[in-house]
């Protein structure tokens, strides 16, 4: 059966964003939702985006900023700021929420798809993918047609063809059968290619079309929620600029 999915990433406690997201998901008529991790972290709103994701999205998988925010990963490779998001994050997350996050998984696989934060090599090192050479390494570690990724917060898609890597141009491509693909979606509650607005992408099955899209949302309330917690304020500004 074909299907329709929306996949949404890196939420980062970003209410405000993540509401806006999936009025737009429902509207897309989509059969399934797949969230891509990092559900809290830097934002001011942690149990809320924890109670939407539970709630409206059918798989879900770990991103480093949940594992951190529970104990699960060390926090010693974080920026000071981002450090302190996660400890003040966890002080506040309710411990429902904390069990929930301690039993996300790193990795999982929905139909021809493989879903994973940072990378199929090493999913629980957290390591990057920047650049398309970062990405044709990562395509012998995984045999699924797609997979998507998120982490760190700038959209790609990158195209295997008969072993050759290539990065697509614009924001929607036509899948074709002797390709594979490694793509990541962007950020919806911190963006950093330059483009403030939230990330999610459309994968549909019935027309082999997979669609990167951007939304607007109300940063300046985004923002203000996290200088009323007392959370760094260049987390707050960062989100005007998307960098």
């Amino acid at each position: 059966m074909k299907r329709r999915y929306a996949l949404i990433s890196d939420i980062h406690s970003n209410l405000e964003a993540l509401e806006v997201v999936l009025v737009a998901i429902e509207q897309e008529k989509v059969d399934f939702i797949l969230c891509l991790g990092d559900l809290v972290g830097y934002g001011a709103n942690p149990n809320e985006c924890i109670s939407q994701i539970k709630e409206r999205t059918d798989y879900i998988i770990a991103g480093n900023h949940d594992y951190a925010s529970v104990g699960l990963t060390s926090i010693t490779n974080f920026n000071p700021l981002a450090a302190k998001a996660a400890l003040w994050t966890e002080q506040v997350l309710n411990p429902l929420h904390k069990l929930f996050l301690r039993q996300l998984p790193l990795v999982m696989k929905v139909d021809d798809l493989l879903l994973v934060h940072a990378t199929p090599s090493k999913p629980e090192a957290w390591e990057y993918i920047f650049s398309l050479k970062d990405a044709s390494k990562e395509f012998k570690f995984f045999r699924e047609k797609i997979c998507f990724v998120g982490h760190s917060h700038q959209p790609f898609i990158v195209v295997e063809n008969a072993g050759e890597h290539r990065i697509h141009q614009g924001w929607q491509i036509t899948l074709e059968p002797p390709n594979r693909y490694l793509i990541n979606i962007g950020s919806i509650g911190q963006p950093r290619d330059g483009n403030p607005k939230a990330a999610y992408a459309i994968y549909d099955q019935h027309t082999k079309t997979i669609e990167i899209k951007r939304i607007a949302y109300n940063i300046q309330e985004a923002q203000r929620k996290i200088r009323e917690v007392q959370l760094p304020a260049f987390l707050a500004d960062r989100l005007a600029t998307g960098e």
